[in-house]
């Protein structure tokens, strides 16, 4: 099956909405002429009620609103702000869970866990979380999407608050992987599409402040929680991380609106034709290997100071909170970039930047001071993948399929999430069992994959951005 390719006019318009009409006026012939006077009208206007008939009035044309009514902000602001705080209160918390499998290994917390047992955990969570991309479709249709995000408040509060009192590592791998991603699901998918219904020119630049929220979460609650395992114990800091959730994201949650009927959405829980869409196709194979590169950098980069540089544990999370620092300010800086330059060119520029960094910063680094510059550089390019995916998906499937193409798209991306940071710690085992590495040139494998695929990835964006243009042209606005 091949996916029509866009024309023009579809290059400044994702999708036509048919305008409907209800009145079909008869044709005026000669024999019939057209008033050419008011003291005409008035005579035939006579004419009718002397016969007993009604006189014609004109009926209005219902339009269906379409893209060209998209307000480009108004009440769009207010919903930038609730999923800037729910991206606040559940990707950021889920970043610090790097703070406590830092703790949960130094301290050897719960019976079973290991450095692999725990790095499942991260990627579990996240996994489950882009699984439930149909389960989430199909509740938001049957339910609506708000009723459907609230079910998800309770999972990630509930996940949070039970991993507290968990007493062994399979408890705990149910409560923070499963029932925490689960949560995490039933927030993120109904909520991706809605901004799209809201903003078409400034999509980007909306999309990249909201995600930021993850960023300003991360780096705020990254510092209180290691304060809360020093100070209180790590049972009270998941529990208070847990209800400070709950008290973000339920007003956050209540507050957002959609525009489903104006912009005619459609969401199909799953529709598999978009997985061999020759357009759609090179933007999740796209994802797949950058989805994988970010969680190696994410959950390494703190080990790497800790295990190879013998850092403190303190500077492991300072190096989460700088990473956070520059989602939070990378985010909305790249979403401006892509509305003026266009996103696919500048998405490749940013992981371009992105792999670069890994492989001169990262893999030769030897100080916390270098540490620290990749952290700001990764935090500003490398989670980009979660502010773009909305905007890029939307240029090249429109807005009104948007729901149905993320749903697959999230889909797609549950392997990649899963076993991303397993591999980074299998070849770090490898490293040093067979090849006999120690320190930092241990990581050298993970480290190379994790820019490798950063990089590689952005040549699979060109073929996206060949089948919207027809050509390969480089400098295009796409």
């Amino acid at each position: 099956m091949t996916a029509p390719r866009p024309s023009d006019e579809a290059e400044s318009q994702d999708i036509d909405i048919e305008r409907a009409s209800t009145t079909k006026y008869p044709p005026i012939t000669a024999a019939d002429p057209a008033p050419s006077s008011s003291q005409t009208q008035e005579n035939q206007q006579f004419a009718s009620i002397e016969k007993d008939q009604p006189h014609p009035q004109p009926q209005l044309q219902p339009q269906i609103p379409g893209e060209d009514d998209i307000p480009e902000g108004g009440y769009g602001w207010v919903i930038v702000g609730c999923l800037m705080a729910i991206n606040a209160t559940t990707w950021g918390i889920n970043t610090t869970y790097g703070v406590y499998s830092s703790f949960y290994l130094a301290n050897n917390y719960f019976d079973g866990g290991s450095t692999l047992n725990y790095a499942w955990v991260g990627g579990l969570s996240v996994a489950t979380c882009l699984l439930c991309g149909p389960l989430a479709n199909a509740l938001s249709r049957w339910l609506g999407f708000r009723i459907t995000m609230l079910f998800g408040v309770a999972g990630v509060v509930l996940g949070q608050c039970m991993a507290g009192i968990c007493k062994n590592f399979g408890e705990f791998l149910f409560c923070q992987g499963i029932l925490f991603g689960i949560g995490l699901g039933l927030i993120l998918v109904p909520s991706q599409p809605l901004l799209a219904h809201w903003f078409k020119k400034r999509l980007a630049l909306a999309s990249g402040i909201a995600t930021s929220g993850s960023g300003l979460g991360g780096l705020i609650l990254s510092n209180t929680t290691r304060l809360a395992i020093d100070r209180i114990d790590v049972k009270w800091a998941l529990i208070i991380n847990g209800l400070i959730s709950l008290a973000c994201l339920t007003p956050a949650v209540l507050l957002l609106k959609g525009r489903h009927k104006a912009v005619g959405a459609r969401q199909a829980p799953l529709e598999l034709k978009w997985i061999y869409h020759l357009g759609f196709l090179w933007i999740w194979l796209w994802a797949a290997f950058t989805m994988m590169a970010y969680f190696i950098a994410l959950y390494s980069l703190a080990s790497f100071a800790t295990s190879a540089l013998s850092l403190p544990q303190s500077k492991g999370a300072a190096l989460q909170s700088i990473l956070a620092a520059g989602q939070m300010i990378g985010r909305p800086l790249w979403g401006y970039f892509l509305d003026t330059g266009g996103r696919i060119n500048l998405t490749i520029v940013c992981y371009i930047i992105c792999g670069l960094s890994t492989l001169a910063i990262w893999l030769p680094a030897k100080s916390f001071g270098v540490l620290v510059f990749y952290a700001l550089i990764q935090g500003m390019t490398g989670g980009t993948i979660w502010s773009v995916s909305a905007p890029l998906v939307a240029r090249v499937v429109g807005v009104k399929d948007l729901a149905s193409a993320l749903s697959i798209y999230w889909l797609i991306l549950v392997i990649p999430a899963l076993v991303g940071q397993p591999i980074a710690i299998t070849l770090l085992d490898y490293s040093q069992s067979h090849l006999g590495r120690q320190g930092a040139e241990a990581y050298y494998i993970s480290i190379g994959l994790c820019g490798g695929m950063a990089m590689g990835a952005t040549f699979l964006l060109a073929g996206a951005k060949r089948w919207i243009q027809g050509d390969w042209k480089i400098l295009t606005r796409t």
